[in-house]
């Protein structure tokens, strides 16, 4: 019978239309500036909130995109070594490729350092800490050591204007950098007013609401340093 059945059935094509949002720093300001109406503001205003908006998601967030990958190399018997240019907060775990094992991360320098009684001591890296825009390390090697770090870069600005936000999700770049800027935007148009500033006021309540559906869309952190290792930098795991 479901034969008989399937046999009398018109076959039917299914196809996903797929849609890509086209916001550029350029359409975006477009919007931007069509809603507030002031000629006091340029495009290159909008453009200096979209960034500054970027940067605290950021740092509030932890957006995939971000994530990366670098790998250091000590010089023979300096204790630190630069940070990457791109690196921006959380440093989450570092690998020595040449040796193949974990180095302890510690809050500080000073914390390193109080785990020994005699510092730089020629050794392999054991510890490390950020200070500045450096990696501080001990032991100190006395050839190079390659280690591999694992951190949250800085966003990259949008400098021209078919620059596209790659680090947001698509269908919240609208509702996160436009209202901020209108945010940041209205809240100078109506400082002069006594009264509570209403469109401030909005726009405020729109990107916090933005806000939280980029919180619900990322979802807990998850994925542990174990799998990391094993999954991109294709190492063999070991606990000595």
């Amino acid at each position: 019978m479901a034969n008989e059945l399937d046999a009398t059935l018109p076959a039917l094509e299914v196809s996903a239309e797929v849609f890509f949002l086209e916001e550029t720093a350029q359409t975006l300001a477009d919007e931007v500036l069509d809603k507030a109406q002031d000629g006091d503001f340029s495009y290159d205003d909008v453009l200096k909130y979209f960034n500054e908006c970027l940067a605290y998601l950021a740092g509030e967030f932890y957006l995939e995109d971000l994530e990366r990958w670098e790998d250091i190399y000590t010089d023979p018997l300096l204790n630190h070594a630069p940070l990457p240019a791109d690196f921006f907060k959380n440093l989450r775990f570092v690998h020595s490729i040449t040796h193949n094992r974990k180095i302890k991360i510690q809050g500080s320098v000073i914390q390193m350092f109080r785990w020994y009684s005699e510092l730089d001591t020629t050794g392999p890296v054991r510890m490390c800490a950020i200070k500045g825009r450096q990696l501080y390390y001990q032991r100190v090697p006395d050839t190079a050591e390659q280690l591999r770090i694992n951190y949250y870069a800085y966003p990259e600005r949008l400098r021209k204007r078919d620059d596209k936000p790659s680090c947001l999700p698509e269908h919240l770049v609208d509702p996160l950098l436009g209202n901020y800027a209108l945010w940041k935007i209205f809240d100078k148009i109506e400082d002069a007013l006594e009264s509570p500033k209403p469109n401030t006021i909005y726009y405020k309540k729109l990107y916090e609401e933005a806000k939280e559906q980029l919180k619900s869309f990322l979802g807990p952190r998850n994925g542990s340093r174990r799998n990391f290792l094993t999954k991109f930098i294709g190492i063999v795991w070991s606990d000595a």
